[in-house]
C-alpha cells in the first residue's frame, strides 16, 4: 500500500511578514500610522516589523486582527500549497474589492470641495461616530440637503432660479461651520470625495459623491486617510427616489 506523504508546513519568517504587512496596507490605502492606530501599537512597532525586525508575539497578533487575519496568522505553521492553490488563496486575498473601487478623499474644508460634491448626481453619506452624534450628524444632514436643493435651484433642475442678488456664499460657509462644529465637539474628522459609478440599469456612467465621518477617538490617523472604497455600481433609481423623498 502506498504511503500519504506528510503535509509540509512552513512558519512565515520576519521577511514573509514583512511582505505580507506591506502589501495588505498598501491594498487597504492605510500609511503605517493608520495600520498603528488600527493595531493599537507604536507607528515603531510598524516600521520594525516592515524592515523585517523580530517584535513581540503580542504585536503580531494585534497587527493581524488588524488586518483581518486570525491573530495568530504570523505564528502559527501554515501546510504549504500547492501552485493551484497558491493562485486560489492569492484571488480570494483580493476578493473583498470585487464589486468595489478605490476612491481619492480629503478632510473638507473648502467651498471648491463643497460644489464638487453638490454638482454629482448623488451623495454617499456614512458616519462611524455613535449614538451620541446622531443630532450632530441630522443637523449636517440638514445643512446638506438644504445645500444641495439651493444649487439645483441656482442651476435650474427644479424650481425657479433664485433672484440674480441672491448670494450663495454664506449658505456655504454655514455647511463647512457645520462640519467644523461635528469634528471639534465629537473629535472626528468628514472626508469627501467624488468617483464614477456605473448605473445599474445601465447608460452613461455618473458621477457620485461620498462624506465618510471618521472618529478620530476610535483611529487617530482617520485624517490622514486618503483612500476609501466604494461600490462600482449604485442604483440611481433608488437614488433619486430617496432623494425626492427627503425633500416633500
Amino acid at each position: 500500500m502506498d504511503k500519504v506523504s506528510p503535509l509540509e508546513t512552513f512558519k512565515l519568517d520576519e521577511a514573509a511578514i514583512a511582505n505580507f504587512v506591506k502589501l495588505q496596507r498598501t491594498i487597504y490605502g492605510w500609511k503605517q500610522d493608520m495600520l498603528a492606530a488600527e493595531a493599537g501599537v507604536s507607528l515603531a512597532t510598524v516600521s520594525r516589523i516592515e524592515r523585517g525586525v523580530k517584535v513581540r508575539e503580542t504585536q503580531l497578533r494585534k497587527i493581524a486582527r488588524a488586518l483581518g487575519k486570525p491573530e495568530d496568522e504570523f505564528l502559527r505553521a501554515h501546510i504549504r500549497p500547492s501552485a493551484e492553490e497558491a493562485a486560489a488563496n492569492f484571488v480570494e486575498m483580493f476578493a473583498w474589492t470585487e464589486g468595489r473601487i478605490p476612491i481619492s478623499v480629503a478632510p473638507l474644508r473648502t467651498e471648491l470641495q463643497l460644489r464638487t460634491m453638490l454638482a454629482t448626481f448623488s451623495l454617499l453619506f456614512d458616519s462611524d461616530l455613535g449614538g451620541g452624534a446622531a443630532g450632530d450628524l441630522a443637523e449636517l444632514r440638514e445643512w446638506l440637503d438644504l445645500a444641495s436643493f439651493v444649487q439645483a435651484e441656482r442651476e435650474g433642475v427644479i424650481g425657479l432660479k433664485p433672484d440674480r442678488d441672491f448670494r450663495v456664499r454664506p449658505l456655504w460657509r454655514d455647511v463647512l461651520n457645520c462640519v467644523e462644529r461635528l469634528e471639534r465637539t465629537h473629535a472626528a474628522v468628514v472626508l469627501t470625495g467624488t468617483y464614477v459609478a456605473e448605473p445599474m440599469a445601465g447608460g452613461e456612467p455618473i458621477s457620485i459623491a461620498v462624506l465618510v465621518i471618521r472618529s478620530r477617538r476610535c483611529n487617530p490617523a482617520a485624517s490622514r486617510i486618503t483612500t476609501l472604497w466604494a461600490n462600482a455600481k449604485v442604483d440611481e433609481r433608488q437614488m433619486l427616489a430617496d432623494y425626492f423623498n427627503g425633500i416633500v
